[in-house]
């Protein structure tokens, strides 16, 4: 298994123990709601407690996006061998540990959640280094970014993706937070392998104009340029369900909404399109797939 190991040896003399250090995430969930540690097996779901849990999670983001997907990372990130940003800082890591070791504990899949009250004065969401999502961050208040999704290669499709998208949810509904946000990334930066999937988000679950994410970036796809034209059958569900992620139909599931533009990102491989989700909205849509972990 490709899983990060977090160590606990002893630091030598006049090191820094990176085990009892904190990051501004950290620090800021002591005053929210926190979902109860939940274990399934020999895996347990929770947020990161320490910087070394933090950095497990990021070398595990660098094996999946990196490594595994072909991304493009930076110098910084290459010489760490671990997927860095300026949100890892003030962000919620949720992780997933295989406990089998219990002394080594192993990230094996983690999921970031970075709340809007936490964001510093002159910082933006990570969404919005490419979507304006002013009118919906206007509409709806507080509001919730979920990105940086990966599980190890050996344990994807079953208990570890159904720990983190539970964690999540209660999180989320402990809370009060009315909407969650993010982007829903498609392996590849050929659009035409993605054209069904794309179609098919857009006749279905297009956001209302009021609240829908704009592109600031200058290249972008138009999707309603892309298929406002079509004449013929909506698109086929069989043929689009090929290429989403697991994740993103479970959004889908619960009434998510995109924007009318997606995005190449040549940096991670992906082809991407902003999303949000209204809280009131998924605990009415489908409330299974939220309940409580």
């Amino acid at each position: 298994m490709t899983a990060t190991v977090i160590t606990t040896e002893t630091p030598v003399c006049d090191a820094v123990n990176d085990d009892i250090l904190t990051t501004k995430g950290i620090d800021a969930l002591q005053c929210l709601q926190l979902p109860l540690v939940t274990s399934a097996g020999h895996y347990t779901v929770r947020f990161a407690q320490n910087i070394t849990e933090v950095r497990a999670a990021q070398a595990l983001r660098y094996h999946v996006f990196y490594e595994e997907k072909n991304g493009k990372p930076n110098a910084e990130m290459q010489s760490q061998q671990r997927d860095i940003d300026q949100w890892d800082d003030g962000g919620f890591h949720i992780v997933v540990l295989d406990t089998r070791e219990e002394t080594q504990p192993k990230v094996v899949g983690t999921l970031r959640l970075f709340y809007s009250e936490c964001l510093a004065p002159t910082q933006h969401f990570y969404t919005e280094e490419a979507f304006d999502l002013t009118r919906l961050k206007k509409h709806f208040g507080r509001s919730l970014e979920l990105s940086r999704f990966c599980i190890d290669s050996n344990g994807r499709g079953g208990v570890i993706l159904m720990l983190i998208w539970k964690y999540a949810m209660s999180f989320i509904q402990d809370n009060h937070i009315p909407v969650m946000l993010g982007c829903a990334s498609f392996s590849g930066t050929d659009v035409d392998k993605h054209l069904p999937i794309l179609q098919y988000l857009y006749q279905h679950h297009l956001a209302e104009e009021a609240l829908r994410p704009e592109p600031k970036v200058k290249d972008y796809i138009d999707l309603v340029a892309l298929y406002s034209t079509l004449s013929g059958p909506s698109a086929d569900w069989e043929e689009a369900q090929k290429s989403i992620p697991t994740l993103l139909r479970g959004y889908l599931k619960l009434g998510a909404k995109i924007s009318d533009a997606a995005i190449v990102d040549p940096a991670f491989n992906t082809v991407y399109v902003s999303i949000y989700v209204e809280t009131q909205s998924m605990l009415k849509t489908n409330p299974n797939l939220v309940t409580h972990v």
